[in-house]
């Protein structure tokens, strides 16, 4: 019972001892379970020439199981298939081959498992392995003496050793190798079993202290580690140190444009991917990134690719608004000049009810300030118009047509005294031909026929003129 306490106090030493070191490192397991031994199945001739004895390998009668808590298995995964392991087994256990009770048994040490899974998933829920160890192992055999019948092997009487030593050794240098997997229930809690052949080689030739072990466990994975605690582990976080996202590989994305910042030369500026995460800049501030903009450097609307609207003929009315672009004109008239025809309509309204001298084609000093207007108007159009002159229906017809031309040709040589070209006026009357009021009709009524107008006169009037002629 000392022993056994010895044992098991050992046994907590080796689990504080490397727990503790689980704090600098990853991935650990632990697993915590019984095991059972088995000398019988073992042969003479080592694991045996014929293999007589596998016969009790399978014979769950010539195991000697300890009850749980009885083995301590602690692993650390180093690299790809590979995985350092602590195992530890205790308990009091007899040899039946040669007939001796229950001894205290320690075994513990180090193994190496070359782990199966990794040649199709390394999370697989079944987790086989290979295993190799260089262990201490305790078990006394100073109380039996040697040669001995060996019970499990025709009661063959056997030395101890190769040297004929007649008392058994209590420590050896033991190398366990076998099979073993753990059966993963969830990613953190699963189930181990394992079966080891321990050999003592370094024992002058003996056997007796070989045994067959089979183990199982609960298991446990704990320790990885997750520094920036973004739920990431850092073995598959990209940026260990910094909190991150699951579709980055735990790298952040600070300014929130799907692209990762350790990819975002403007981690704080959203942007799109073709530009490395940056936003396109608007140099001249048109809300039309410069990418777009034909004019980077000059606000201009969208729909015109981010320049400016021309104003060919400066006239303030931008040209594609503008009916006239290269001729200066006024938003009335949709950019194009004021028309030829408007020109003479307002100079006829200028003109309106001009006053001549009774019965004759002498302009009154009243009319002064209407023909000053008028001229303005022409000068200002730059046009060539028709002066024509109009009587009521008062008097003979050849006679209100020899006075209309009369006073058609005073009009126009008034204008020319204010300055009109006289390349820009011709004068014709026409006498009482568009008169609609009745000669019957009272002086006033009949004003309104007398009246001198202003038209515009196209090439071919204007070709087929000549000056006062009419």
């Amino acid at each position: 019972m000392k022993n056994l306490k010895l044992g098991i106090s050992a046994l907590a030493l080796t689990v504080a001892t490397t727990v503790f070191a689980q704090t600098s490192n990853n991935p650990w397991l632990i697993g915590v379970g019984a095991h059972g031994v088995n000398h019988m199945a073992v042969q003479n001739g080592g694991i045996g020439d014929k293999f007589g004895a596998f016969d009790k390998l399978f014979n769950i009668g010539d195991y000697h199981i300890t009850p749980p808590l009885s083995k301590l298995t602690v692993a650390r995964h180093l690299a790809g298939p590979l995985v350092l392991d602590w195992q530890t087994s205790v308990g009091n256990v007899p040899n039946a081959r040669f007939n001796m009770g229950k001894e205290f048994m320690l075994m513990t040490g180090l193994g190496l498992q070359l782990k199966a899974n990794t040649l199709w998933n390394e999370e697989s829920w079944f987790d086989p392995y290979l295993r190799v160890g260089a262990s201490y192992l305790r078990h006394d055999y100073s109380g039996v003496s040697f040669p001995a019948v060996d019970a499990a092997n025709n009661n063959d009487v056997i030395a101890y050793d190769k040297n004929g030593t007649t008392v058994g050794k209590a420590n050896h240098f033991a190398t366990p190798v076998g099979l073993g997997s753990n059966f993963w229930i969830t990613k953190n809690f699963g189930l181990g079993v394992q079966g080891d052949y321990v050999a003592t080689p370094f024992n002058d030739g003996s056997n007796v202290p070989n045994f067959w072990q089979a183990s199982a466990s609960l298991l446990f994975r704990f320790g990885q580690r997750d520094r920036d605690k973004d739920g990431i582990l850092d073995k598959d976080d990209l940026c260990p140190d910094t909190p991150g996202l699951p579709e980055f590989q735990g790298c952040p994305d600070t300014d929130g444009d799907g692209i990762p910042d350790k990819d975002d030369e403007c981690p704080e500026v959203a942007g799109p991917v073709e530009n490395n995460g940056c936003p396109w800049p608007d140099t001249d501030g048109d809300g039309i990134i410069d990418r777009d903009d034909n004019c980077p450097n000059v606000p201009g609307p969208a729909e015109n690719a981010g320049c400016p609207w021309p104003d060919t003929d400066g006239d303030g009315i931008l040209d594609k608004d503008d009916a006239c672009p290269t001729v200066p004109g006024l938003a009335q008239y949709n950019g194009c000049p004021k028309p030829i025809e408007v020109w003479g309509e307002e100079a006829t309204v200028a003109l309106e009810n001009i006053l001549f001298n009774f019965d004759k084609a002498t302009l009154r000093p009243e009319s002064n300030e209407k023909l000053d207007n008028a001229a303005k108007i022409i000068k200002d159009s730059q046009g060539r118009f028709m002066i024509i002159g109009h009587t009521d229906k008062k008097g003979s017809e050849a006679y209100n047509l020899k006075l209309s031309r009369q006073r058609a040709a005073a009009v126009v040589q008034a204008l020319e005294a204010r300055g009109v070209n006289d390349s820009a006026l011709k004068s014709m009357g026409v006498g009482e031909q568009d008169a609609t009021v009745p000669e019957s009709a009272s002086n006033a009524e009949r004003e309104k026929d007398r009246k001198v107008i202003v038209k515009p006169a196209d090439a071919a009037t204007w070709d087929a003129m000549k000056k006062r002629d009419y």
